[in-house]
């Protein structure tokens, strides 16, 4: 009689964590550490804590804190950037898609905190370091880009430069989307809600880049 023998079960080679997407749950965890204790609080160990692995297992996907970072505030951009768009696309005229892309910017903001201010972080800064968040930032810009110019196009705002002229829009709706994340519009007692805030900035800001008759 033939001896049977048990097939003992391979063992999983050390150093490997089996976490389902680990590298999306850090990321996770590092925008709720930011929402709570701010971007200083954020460490690669920290954000392994919070998911429940060992430290060791975070400098598996990410190489320190700054491209943790880097990644999470690319996903932050990129979602953004994907607002616009639908925004943009809820409307028909040059005008008021240019107006819709600018309130959805401010109404992210508004939504997601931490992932705004994670926008701001100090520690990105230098964000030549992080080619793929330099690449969501030039992707958000693009479409801003595109509002413009089809103004251009339709004769509503003055040919000086598409690029030039967003950069004035995008600085509009960031600017507004920060007074209203640190309390500055209520401070100062601005009347009317964010959005409504952004809908006479983009207005104001529109009128000024009317084509000259």
């Amino acid at each position: 009689m033939l001896e049977t023998r048990t097939k003992r079960p391979k063992k999983k080679p050390t150093g490997q964590y089996h976490h389902g997407d680990l590298r999306h749950a850090l990321v996770e965890a590092t925008l709720a550490i930011v929402e709570r204790e701010g971007t200083g609080a954020v460490s690669l160990s920290a954000a392994a804590r919070r998911v429940g692995v060992s430290p060791q297992a975070s400098y598996n996907h990410f190489r320190d804190k700054g491209e943790l970072l880097a990644v999470a505030a690319e996903e932050a951009i990129r979602e953004v950037t994907e607002e616009m768009r639908a925004a943009r696309e809820t409307e028909t005229r040059p005008g008021e898609r240019f107006e819709a892309t600018g309130i959805a910017y401010v109404r992210f903001a508004q939504r997601n905190v931490a992932k705004f201010r994670l926008l701001a972080a100090p520690e990105l800064a230098d964000k030549s370091m992080h080619p793929g968040l330099v690449a969501a930032y030039e992707e958000a810009f693009s479409v801003i880009v595109a509002c413009v110019d089809e103004c251009q196009r339709a004769g509503l705002v003055r040919r000086d430069g598409a690029r030039k002229l967003a950069v004035a829009a995008w600085a509009t709706v960031h600017g507004v989307a920060c007074l209203a994340a640190d309390g500055l519009l209520a401070a100062t007692h601005i009347e009317g809600a964010p959005i409504d805030v952004t809908r006479d900035a983009m207005r104001a800001l529109f009128k000024g880049l009317r084509t000259p008759k």
